[in-house]
């Protein structure tokens, strides 16, 4: 779901949809943090996830050996904070209301892509080397029981 997320705001880019760009960035970095919190089988419905990454990742011992990714992850994910809703509602400034699409511009929109992207291809790493995942095989848990997993052509 993250890359797709990622692709859906590529498509926006082209159409200068920029707010829309940022979001589906947001979320494909949520989604990308919370398939490690999956793992630990952990569940936050928050979009805010630095400070939960810091407590179940960041400090968790099983991910010291992942020290430099954990730290790229997180300087990225700060990125994010409070993107959810300044992407997709409107807010006042000045006595008016604005938009979202009046607040972001062609750079901003490149740049959570980039950013998503990157949060992507780390958590994708970790996956890869700490649960042992092979391309092309992740699965999503249903947290139903924790024992059903739908596979990428499933979803």
């Amino acid at each position: 779901e993250s890359k797709e997320d990622i692709r859906s705001g590529e498509d926006l880019l082209e159409s200068k949809r920029y707010s829309r760009v940022v979001f589906f960035g947001q979320q494909a970095a949520e989604k990308s943090i919370k398939a490690l919190f999956e793992m630990e089988h952990i569940f936050i419905a928050e979009h805010d996830l630095s400070n939960f990454f810091v407590k179940f990742i960041y400090n968790n011992k099983n991910y010291f050996s992942f020290k430099k990714e954990i730290d790229e992850i997180l300087e990225l994910l700060h990125y994010f904070e409070g993107e959810v809703g300044k992407s997709r509602y409107p807010r006042e400034k000045n006595g008016k209301i604005i938009t979202p699409m009046e607040i972001y511009k062609s750079e901003e929109a490149t740049s959570s892509l980039d950013k998503a992207n990157e949060i992507y291809n780390l958590v994708k790493a970790i996956l890869v080397k700490k649960f042992k995942f092979k391309e092309g095989e992740f699965v999503q848990e249903i947290r139903t029981d924790g024992n059903e997993k739908l596979g990428e052509d499933d979803e």
